[in-house]
């Protein structure tokens, strides 16, 4: 009987511990998709020049590959924004800030993977920050599906260069 106990509760480790590590393999599963972050517009130069940098590192944290050059990307993000502030009437209170912009992700035949309009959260300490981790969690999020997309088609579909 204890044998029996014994193989049960092995073979019931086993099948929980390799269901475990597939979940984990494709929730850490690198993504393979090139990103091309195009130059972003905005009136305040400096502040595009802080999100820019903000969405390289926060995408690099992510897993999400990065290219400076457009031609090796298999897809690209653009977008253009403004920053809106609402200056404290009272003493002491700092004024507030809130990024907006309107924000896309396209593959390479110029197909729409994901667009939106995003803001800052009017709460952050941080704007800029704020925003990038939006935009990061929305590209990772549709960058996921491309990839899932992609891995599914047919491999003779792949050869054609038919994306």
């Amino acid at each position: 009987m204890r044998k029996l106990i014994r193989a049960t509760l092995l073979l019931a480790c086993g099948v929980f511990g390799a269901a475990l590590v597939h979940a984990q393999a494709e929730m850490q599963q690198p993504n393979d998709l090139k990103v091309f972050i195009a130059p972003l517009a905005g009136p305040d130069a400096d502040l595009v020049k802080s999100i820019q940098a903000k969405l390289i590192r926060d995408f690099e944290k992510q897993g999400i590959l990065v290219t400076e050059i457009k031609e090796n990307a298999d897809v690209i993000l653009t977008g253009t924004g403004v920053m809106q502030s609402n200056f404290a009437t009272s003493l002491g209170h700092r004024p507030r800030y809130r990024i907006r912009g309107s924000m896309r992700l396209v593959n390479k035949n110029g197909v729409a993977l994901w667009t939106a309009d995003v803001s800052s959260s009017p709460y952050a300490v941080s704007e800029s920050s704020s925003f990038v981790e939006k935009v990061t969690e929305k590209v990772a999020a549709a960058l996921s599906e491309e990839s899932k997309r992609r891995n599914s088609e047919p491999a003779v579909q792949r050869i054609k260069g038919t994306d």
